[in-house]
């Protein structure tokens, strides 16, 4: 069973067996840990002079929260960054987002400027070898489902092992019933990510129709479900889109 993430040594091995395919978002982030606790998944937009910038701060443990900072490339290259280090990276990060830090540091962990990879397989096992998690597939970080799809991943193969006898069979039926669904939340991950990558388009956006846009970009949610989930946001920005047109 290969859970070796995203750069799998076993998916690399046999990329044309497994139909492997990598493909990058064009957007830079790195990754950092913060002592700033945050008490749920939130958001940072911060634009400066030379371009856009987003955090996706959320706590992990009691006292450390992640702080995921992310740019497009215009920005990343209008800031230089190619040519920074680490440290230097760091600093700006920091001075960005000074006021949602609050006095606090950002903490590197070889946090260096990354694109996300796209990862897919279309066959999931070849021979005795079979793929889970991001070895398998990658879901973009805004969507939050990359540890849940690994975890189910191993469920719906530990129960397809068990329902069948024989093992070619088994991850057959691991694939067979397991792909549509991973299938779809890949999708909705994508889709969020295109949000991602325009993310400076959308905050030219008033407050509302932002919060909607930002809402709404997975294509999981529509209004009758935001509708249920926050009746007094869709009060609100419903009442904000009659304004405008009287």
């Amino acid at each position: 069973v290969a859970a070796d993430g995203l750069n799998s040594l076993v998916r690399r091995s046999f990329e044309s067996a497994f139909g492997a395919s990598i493909s990058h978002s064009t957007n830079k982030f790195a990754w950092y840990g913060t002592t700033r606790r945050f008490a749920t998944l939130s958001q940072t937009f911060v634009k400066t002079d030379l371009g856009s910038f987003n955090a996706h701060h959320y706590r992990y443990a009691p006292a450390m929260s992640t702080f995921l900072v992310e740019c497009d490339a215009a920005t990343w290259q209008a800031y230089g960054f190619e040519s920074k280090t680490i440290e230097q990276s760091q600093a700006i990060c920091e001075q960005v987002f000074a006021a949602t830090l609050d006095g606090h540091k950002l903490i590197s962990n070889k946090s260096v400027w990354r694109n996300f990879p796209w990862i897919w397989n279309e066959n999931w096992s070849h021979e005795n070898m079979v793929l889970i998690g991001d070895a398998l597939h990658s879901a973009h970080f805004s969507i939050g489902s990359g540890t849940r799809l690994a975890i189910e991943d191993a469920i719906a193969l530990t129960k397809a092992l068990e329902a069948e006898t024989v093992i070619p069979v088994a991850l057959a039926r691991y694939q067979a019933e397991r792909k549509p669904i991973v299938q779809k939340l890949v999708t909705a991950a994508r889709t969020s990510a295109d949000w991602y990558e325009h993310f400076p388009e959308h905050m030219k956006l008033d407050l509302m129709d932002f919060g909607y846009s930002y809402i709404t970009r997975s294509g999981r949610i529509d209004d009758a479900r935001l509708r249920a989930m926050s009746p007094a946001f869709m009060a609100r920005y419903e009442a904000s889109k009659n304004g405008s047109q009287a």
